[in-house]
C-alpha cells in the first residue's frame, strides 16, 4: 500500500446497511426519529455535507457486524486495533469537502461507500499525488500538466473501502445533480486507531513484544543516522512453531523522508525488512502470524 488503496466488494452484508438507510428515507411523509438526527455541517469554503454518528443511526446488530468486520481487517492489515467512531454522511447537490489533512486523528483514514450508482456527478475522494507535494523533484518541461496530473480522484462505488494516508491533503469533489438523499453520495468514514502488534497463533503478545525489543533498538539507532523520516508502516511476520520466521513482508508503508531524500527512503525500506526478518522468537505449540505497526514522527 502506498498513500491509498482501494478494496472492492469489501463487506458481504453491505446491502443490509444500505437497505436500512433507504427504509428511513423511502417515505418522505414519515416522521420517524431517524429523519431528525442529521447535522448539516457547513464551514465556509471547507466542509458542506450532512452527517450523523453511524453507531447511533443503524440498528445495533447490523452496525456491530460491520464494525467488527472493519476492525478485524484493520488489525490484520494495519496493526490498528480499533477505529474512531465513524460518521455516516450523505452528499447532495452542492456538497463537498475542500482539501485538508487529518494527521492527529489516526495513522490511516478510511471511506466506506454505500452509494447507489448513477444518481449524480462528482463526489470522488480527492487525494493529492505524491509528485504534486514534491513537485520540483519530478518536474519535466517537456509536457503540459492538467488537473488529473496532480490529484487522484476515486469514485464512490457501492461496497468499496478506500484506505489512505491522512497526512496527504484530501477532500471530496462537489456533488452535482441530485437533492434526493436516496440518490446521494453515502459513505461511512473515520480513522484506524490504537496501533500496536497484532498476534494470532501460539505466541502471546508479551512474548512477541519481548522478542521485538532488540529490533526496535536497532531501528532507533538506524534512524538516528538518517535525516528525518515520517509516516506509518505495517510488517507481517509468519512464525513457525519452532520460532523461525517463514515470511516477512510490508502490508502497508507510507514512510517518507521529510527532506525528500530518496536514498534515505530506499535505505530505510531495505534495512527495515532485514532488521525484522532476523528476530528470534521462542517455541510455541502452533505457528503465529504477527502484524507490527511502526509509526515515525
Amino acid at each position: 500500500m502506498n498513500h491509498y488503496q482501494i478494496y472492492k466488494n469489501f463487506y458481504n452484508n453491505a446491502k443490509a446497511l444500505r437497505s436500512e438507510f433507504e427504509d428511513n428515507f423511502k417515505d418522505p411523509r414519515k416522521t420517524s426519529s431517524k429523519r431528525f438526527v442529521w447535522d448539516y455541517w457547513f464551514f465556509e469554503d471547507q466542509y458542506h455535507l450532512i452527517r450523523t454518528p453511524a453507531v447511533h443511526y443503524f440498528s445495533k446488530k447490523i452496525y456491530t457486524e460491520f464494525h467488527s468486520h472493519l476492525v478485524q481487517w484493520g488489525r490484520e492489515n494495519l496493526g490498528c486495533h480499533d477505529i474512531s467512531p465513524p460518521w455516516l454522511s450523505y452528499y447532495v447537490d452542492g456538497c463537498y469537502q475542500n482539501l485538508h489533512s487529518d494527521v492527529p486523528h489516526g495513522p490511516w483514514a478510511f471511506v466506506y461507500s454505500l452509494t447507489r450508482a448513477g444518481g449524480f456527478k462528482g463526489g470522488e475522494t480527492l487525494i493529492l499525488k505524491p509528485q504534486t507535494l514534491n513537485y520540483w523533484s519530478t518536474f519535466q518541461d517537456q509536457a503540459d500538466r492538467e488537473y488529473n496530473s496532480f490529484v487522484n480522484r476515486i469514485p464512490s462505488l457501492f461496497n468499496q473501502l478506500v484506505v489512505f494516508d491522512p497526512r496527504f491533503p484530501h477532500g471530496v469533489t462537489e456533488v452535482k445533480g441530485t437533492r434526493d438523499p436516496m440518490e446521494a453520495r453515502l459513505v461511512m468514514h473515520g480513522w484506524f486507531v490504537e496501533p500496536r502488534p497484532y498476534v494470532v497463533g501460539g505466541l502471546s503478545t508479551a512474548q512477541v513484544q519481548k522478542a521485538l525489543t532488540p529490533q526496535f533498538l536497532i531501528l532507533e539507532h538506524m534512524l538516528s543516522e538518517m535525516g528525518p523520516m515520517h509516516g506509518t508502516l505495517s510488517l507481517r511476520l509468519g512464525i513457525e512453531a519452532s520460532g523461525k520466521i517463514s515470511m516477512c513482508k510490508f502490508v502497508s508503508n507510507t514512510v517518507l523522508s521529510l527532506e525528500s531524500n530518496q536514498t534515505d527512503e530506499r535505505f530505510f525500506n531495505k534495512n527495515l525488512n532485514k532488521i525484522f526478518s532476523q528476530v528470534s522468537f521462542p517455541r510455541a505449540r502452533t505457528r503465529s502470524m504477527i502484524t507490527i505497526p511502526i509509526l515515525l514522527k
